[in-house]
């Protein structure tokens, strides 16, 4: 007899126990949670300019203020659903191997092991999403482009071309153009600083050239250079390197999505040769908004940061259980023009 008694309620409790382990971008925590109470989210903008006063006679009137340009656009937040089964057939006179031991497999270790695979599918699928807010191109499991965040805000994409195959390019040079691109489109925000993440191609173009190593070489921290620093963050081993005042990380690997066809392929998480570099430390420029959770029980609430919803269903005759779970999250940079994509043609 399958004898399932977990409610949508312990499932739920459970899953979003569970850390979330994945990513270089979740690690960073570039784009923190925000709950809203809608499923769509309005980002509004105004180009009021600030300038240095003039210093009149007590009592005068001031300078008046100009007239703000001010406007805002609506995205609506995508629904993540995925559906896990627990068949009689999973369990059913099985053995596994637990702590070392052979056992029978049992109903409450396959629903722990079904938890920890929806835990997955949702991270990583947060952490794609955020990659693509990051680089303005944010995309489903299947391809679909959900949004270009410089279509909907009208923004013309900064590009900078390091050119590392040429052993002359002034490195530093394109460094401050990324850097100074980034402070002047500030408009308000603050930043503790620039950082860029890339893929391992890039990466090693940059710290073998010759211009960076022979800056390195003749600086006194020059051991720095021959030993670069490696971080183990949410899975990622890659390398971090600073440079004409930006902190290069490296990001290794892809995830998996699926293709039109059907079948799992891995998208880099950042393509060859590029990256995209961005501000840090700013007060609300990159959110994560998570709205509520599509359910009839749950209709006009609020939900938790980080849920993972997930609702139970027995099927007929005692033949097993469904769980479907659900996460409603949008990753955006509300200044996509702060982000400079970088690239080396050769």
């Amino acid at each position: 007899m399958f004898d399932y008694l977990y409610t949508s309620t312990d499932l739920t409790q459970e899953v979003n126990r569970l850390p979330n382990e994945f990513g270089l971008i979740n690690a960073l925590g570039l784009f923190p949670i925000e709950t809203i109470g809608s499923r769509f989210v309005r980002v509004d903008y105004r180009n009021g300019q600030i300038h240095v006063l003039s210093a009149e006679e007590p009592g005068s009137p001031g300078a008046v203020g100009g007239g703000e340009e001010e406007g805002g656009v609506i995205l609506q937040i995508p629904h993540f659903p995925h559906l896990e089964k627990i068949a009689v057939g999973d369990v059913d006179g099985l053995l596994q191997v637990f702590n070392g031991q052979v056992d029978q497999r049992s109903v409450d270790r396959e629903t722990a092991r079904k938890l920890d695979i929806i835990r997955r599918n949702h991270s990583i699928t947060l952490e794609y999403i955020r990659l693509g807010a990051l680089n303005g191109l944010i995309k489903d499991g299947k391809g679909k482009t959900l949004y270009n965040l410089y279509t909907v805000f009208g923004i013309t994409k900064k590009e900078v071309d390091f050119v590392l195959g040429t052993s002359g390019t002034d490195v530093r040079a394109k460094c401050e153009e990324v850097v100074d691109h980034t402070m002047t489109k500030l408009q308000g925000e603050t930043t503790s600083g620039v950082e860029a993440v890339v893929d391992s191609l890039f990466f090693n173009k940059l710290i073998t050239h010759a211009n960076v190593e022979k800056f390195w070489l003749n600086a006194q921290n020059s051991s720095e250079h021959k030993m670069l620093n490696r971080e183990s963050r949410a899975g990622n081993w890659g390398r971090v390197f600073e440079f004409g005042d930006i902190i290069f990380r490296e990001y290794k690997g892809g995830l998996p999505v699926r293709s039109t066809a059907g079948a799992i392929t891995t998208a880099k998480n950042v393509a060859d040769n590029s990256g995209t570099a961005y501000p840090t430390g700013t007060q609300s420029m990159m959110r994560t908004f998570e709205a509520p959770v599509y359910h009839i029980d749950l209709t006009n609430q609020a939900p938790d940061a980080d849920t993972i919803y997930i609702s139970v269903e027995p099927l007929k005759h005692g033949q097993g259980v469904e769980m479907l779970s659900q996460t409603n999250r949008l990753a955006v940079n509300k200044q996509p023009e702060c982000a400079v994509q970088i690239l080396t043609s050769n």
